[in-house]
């Protein structure tokens, strides 16, 4: 037979090509096979097809119920072995722990009768938790979600030493109890910024998770955001961030940008999403010059800063200008992107890949269009929408 490391070697190969029903039967040909084809096979396992009960809607109700089934016993194997339940600690392997794909399980239509008693059969009775919903038309009580997830993240979070990424919606305390545990924490994908609201959050990642450097928040409605996040951003240890994601407009302006600068050596991709009030703040960046990627999307699409803020917008070219290893520029709903970028694109130092702009009156920006062919040996992308109105 093969040595273990060579096993090892062969398993992490068949995981990187997604090859998991050819790791699931490693799995089951005999024990020296089993250890490697189960670690890589779940620490994997949010690639896994059976993920999110299939994408597919056109599928058949029978194949659609069947694969939310494969789709539960994915998640019961993890949390049981977080309970000694199982033969092998599936929960050791894995790198990412998913609440949104676990909460979408427990929103599903074809979560029921047989699928979901069989979930919440011992040992995993102690998650069944349900509420009362007074709503019209809903009898009986309903599975609490919330309350199902963090109870779940407190046994998984004691057993996952490799976790490295945590995302979903978490009640506002769950970074406090289970960062501690979690050595080897680098991201957080947050639905809502909440969480972060709790300054013990900061302290604690600061703290327990030294190899922490990526935040994405989906949506934030708390008042003072801005500040919020920037006492986020200011807690963590300097110079360690290196992804920034805001998918919506969260709020974050000023404080938040100047905060930024602490982690200027080090900070690589930058998504914002920005408003009328925002948009005009963005020069505060100016010290983050390391950038490889660059997003930019105007909420509201109505502010054009040449024009109304042009202090703004001729510190941004100079910003910009010094980003001098920026790869990717996307600019969404901003109506003078085309003309901050054109001097960008005269930058001998500066070589894009990829360059994304849309919204835009392609008839008024000439020299965008006579400055692209100076990126003509670097550039792979392009993506240009604008209104040909009167040309």
């Amino acid at each position: 037979s093969l040595p273990d490391d060579i096993l090892h070697l062969l398993c992490e190969e068949l995981a990187e090509q997604a090859q998991f029903d050819t790791l699931f039967n490693c799995a089951c040909a005999n024990r020296a096979l089993a250890a490697p084809a189960l670690t890589n096979l779940y620490r994997s396992h949010h690639l896994s097809p059976v993920r999110g009960g299939g994408e597919d809607e056109a599928v058949l109700l029978a194949t659609k119920q069947l694969m939310v089934q494969r789709w539960s016993i994915l998640w019961r194997s993890i949390i049981a072995s977080a309970l000694d339940a199982t033969l092998f600690p599936y929960c050791r392997y894995i790198k990412l722990l998913d609440f949104r794909d676990l909460r979408y399980l427990l929103e599903d239509d074809q979560f029921k009768g047989k699928v979901i008693k069989e979930f919440f059969s011992e040992p995993m009775a102690q998650f069944h938790m349900t509420r009362k919903l007074r709503a019209p038309g809903h009898k009986g009580p309903r599975l609490d979600e919330s309350a199902i997830l963090d109870a779940i993240g407190d046994v998984v979070t004691q057993h996952t030493p490799m976790l490295e990424i945590i995302s979903g919606e978490l009640l506002s305390d769950a970074l406090v109890r289970w960062t501690p545990r979690l050595p080897r924490l680098q991201a957080l994908e947050l639905y809502a910024g909440t969480p972060l609201e709790d300054e013990l959050v900061h302290a604690s990642i600061s703290e327990h998770c030294p190899q922490f450097h990526s935040l994405s928040i989906y949506t934030w409605s708390a008042p003072d955001r801005d500040h919020k996040l920037s006492k986020f951003v200011g807690a963590v240890r300097p110079q360690s961030l290196r992804m920034i994601e805001t998918i919506r407009d969260i709020g974050a302006s000023a404080e938040t940008f100047l905060a930024l600068n602490a982690h200027s050596e080090t900070l690589k991709e930058l998504k914002l999403c920005v408003n009328d009030d925002s948009i005009k703040h963005l020069s505060l960046l100016r010290g983050c010059t390391a950038l490889d990627a660059l997003r930019v999307e105007d909420v509201q699409g109505m502010t054009n800063i040449e024009e109304t803020q042009n202090d703004v917008f001729l510190e941004m070219i100079d910003w910009l200008r010094n980003c001098e290893g920026l790869q990717a520029l996307s600019f969404t709903k901003f109506p003078s992107a085309p003309a901050l970028v054109a001097p960008l694109l005269l930058e001998e130092k500066i070589q894009l890949r990829k360059l994304e702009i849309d919204w835009y009156l392609p008839k008024d920006h000439t020299t965008f269009h006579q400055a692209l062919p100076h990126q003509k040996s670097s550039l792979q992308y392009l993506s240009l929408s604008g209104d040909t109105e009167g040309m």
